[in-house]
């Protein structure tokens, strides 16, 4: 498919990695592969579904699953890795809900 965003920040906590959507089933679902480069490599898959709740709404769920080897897992007793990219994930539905409400 070739549809990657990529991100760079000297900021060690932002880092650097990129984005590929892996498929999309329209209305329904979007699978993605986030990939890690620094400060730490990891490749993990990840995806957003859709659920219409009533004519203006519409659910959105997001997933992702992975692991880390050791030494690289003990990293993960001191860092929420849920909330670093939660936080990433809840900016773009914000995002697309403000561009969809434009609609």
């Amino acid at each position: 498919m070739d549809f990657i965003a990529t991100w760079y920040f000297e900021n060690l906590d932002v880092g650097t990695g990129e984005q590929e959507i892996m498929a999309i089933k329209a209305g329904e679902r979007i699978d993605f592969e986030l990939r890690f480069i620094k400060p730490f490599e990891a490749n993990e898959p990840a995806f957003m579904t859709t659920t219409r709740i009533a004519e203006n709404k519409t659910k959105v769920t997001r997933g992702f699953s992975g692991h880390m080897d050791y030494p690289m897992n003990i990293m993960f007793l001191f860092l929420d890795f849920e909330q670093m990219i939660g936080d990433d994930l809840q900016t773009v539905l914000n995002n697309l809900k403000v561009i969809l409400d434009k609609q």
